[in-house]
């Protein structure tokens, strides 16, 4: 057991710290190389196009060959593919090795997700899924802050380093021999669960009515219980916050070099700030299962992920020029980390609860993180090039607005609940 945990830590470890060097490297050569707002937003959505597919098929896959003969290969390809950027010399060689890289790390996802659900015994899907959050979080986050220090020395190196971790990864992979845990429960775990159960805390009435958005009771921990609409709500703000992610990591430098004159470490920076934000949620949302069941920590995040959007889009106007420092939108991405965190994990979670369709489930999962990301890049390209280039966290602000509309009427058309 102590060995699982381990691994399911360390794995995603490593392989996010080398996407982490990826998404940081890719749009400050881009910039270098002359990139319009549509060409940058052209290399981040037609990568996680490219991703989205694979993501489905992946994770299925996976059921019938086995996990690690996906895993191996995925992160082996994704190392040789960073190394290759740090040759690129044209805005087309970056989209073509940008776009292979982040297809491997579609691949590698679903299948690594799906063996941390193989392995967890009844009762122990929540550690062993915390430990997997901590890891990606926690270590591109500590990664995101290096690449800040590193691009100083040159931006090769985030290349380098990016590589080496992917390659690590596939080590780890072939060393974890992962093994599927036993199906019967144990009656002990019962109790333990039991003890684990939190009394619902009461949010403000001003913020989300506790008598509209009462918690939800419908499933158990790997049981395969069924947690009604609590599944699709958190899809719902997880897709919008990776919609925001992809125009923080992708199309923010632009603008923080081209047009506010911030530094290349500046920009980089202020991205690790975002992750860091990322990172703090997922350790909260990790120390107990406060969050579990309910529809107030879904409907709270995307309210944060709304105010942020629309503050970002007023710190970076014209109008608002003087108030444009580093440190408000540091905040403000921090913020905005903090709550795409509950999103992220409340779909994770629930997809994960369920003892069957593990591959399919995380497949979705991350489809959700791509077609995100696609359409962040390429809407916020689009309206960049054309409109303003404070535009796309306008748009972030309306898909976040609209997202929340969505969860109202999902939550109002839910089966009859048992509810405290």
């Amino acid at each position: 057991m102590l060995k699982n945990r381990v691994y399911c830590l360390i794995v995603p470890w490593c392989m996010e710290s080398g996407l982490v060097m990826l998404q940081t490297g890719m749009p400050l050569l881009a910039v270098r190389l002359g990139a319009s707002w549509i060409a940058l937003g052209t290399i981040g959505w037609v990568a996680q196009a490219i991703r989205t597919p694979i993501c489905f098929t992946s994770g299925h896959l996976s059921e019938r060959v086995g996990r690690a003969a996906i895993n191996v290969p995925a992160a082996l390809i994704c190392a040789v593919m960073i190394f290759a950027l740090s040759r690129a010399q044209s805005i087309w060689h970056v989209m073509v090795l940008y776009c292979i890289a982040m297809a491997a790390i579609g691949a590698f996802y679903p299948p690594l997700q799906a063996t941390i659900g193989d392995v967890s015994p009844l009762g122990q899907l929540r550690k062993n899924l915390g430990m997997f959050n901590v890891g990606w979080c926690v270590g591109g986050a500590l990664t995101a802050l290096a690449a800040g220090l590193l691009v100083a020395s040159g931006l090769s190196k985030l290349f380098y380093v990016g590589a080496a971790c992917c390659a690590m990864a596939a080590l780890l992979v072939v060393t974890w021999r992962a093994k599927h845990a036993p199906t019967s429960p144990d009656p002990s775990s019962f109790a333990s669960r039991a003890e684990k159960v939190a009394s619902p805390p009461v949010l403000p009435p001003d913020v989300v009515p506790a008598d509209i958005f009462p918690p939800y009771k419908g499933g158990t921990e790997g049981g395969g219980g069924d947690f009604g609409p609590l599944l699709l709500i958190s899809r719902i703000g997880h897709f919008a916050g990776f919609f925001g992610f992809s125009m923080i990591r992708i199309l923010f430098p632009k603008l923080g070099i081209n047009e506010f004159g911030w530094s290349e470490a500046a920009v980089a920076k202020l991205v690790a700030v975002f992750l860091w934000g990322l990172a703090v949620g997922i350790l909260g949302a990790n120390l107990s299962p406060w969050w579990r069941g309910k529809i107030w920590p879904q409907a709270a995040a995307q309210l944060a992920m709304l105010a942020c959007a629309v503050g970002v889009a007023l710190v970076c106007s014209p109008t608002f020029a003087a108030m444009r420092a580093p440190s408000l939108i540091g905040a403000l991405f921090f913020v905005y980390g903090m709550a795409q965190s509950i999103c992220y994990t409340g779909a994770l979670y629930y997809g994960l609860s369920s003892r069957k369709g593990k591959g399919t489930n995380t497949g979705i999962h991350e489809a959700l993180v791509s077609s995100g990301c696609v359409l962040g890049c390429l809407i916020g390209g689009i309206v960049a090039e054309k409109i303003s280039v404070v535009a796309p966290f306008i748009v972030l602000a309306g898909v976040v607005g609209v997202g929340m509309l969505a969860t109202a009427a999902v939550w109002a058309r839910r089966p009859a609940l048992n509810v405290a």
